[in-house]
């Protein structure tokens, strides 16, 4: 189903991403998620209130990769009874 976008909203959106063409986004490499570009804290704090998500996400109650990892280390460090 094709999304149909006003001409100003594509203008904008354009200039905003700095493409001349919207399927220009599609073919464009983005950066991967994995503990080497890990989230920032402090951003998504920035942006919480304009996000319409989870509320564990505008709370900062969730776990980065790395805190993650040390996490699942911890957990399996753990001696059983």
């Amino acid at each position: 189903m094709p999304i149909h976008i006003a001409e100003a909203t594509r203008k904008a959106l354009c200039h905003a991403l700095g493409v001349s063409r919207l399927i220009e986004v599609m073919e464009h490499d983005f950066q991967d998620i994995s503990p080497d570009a890990d989230v920032d804290r402090n951003k998504a704090a920035l942006y919480a209130d304009r996000n319409r998500g989870s509320v564990r996400l505008n709370s900062g109650r969730y776990y980065t990769a790395g805190e993650y990892a040390a996490h699942v280390r911890k957990v399996k460090s753990l001696e059983l009874p």
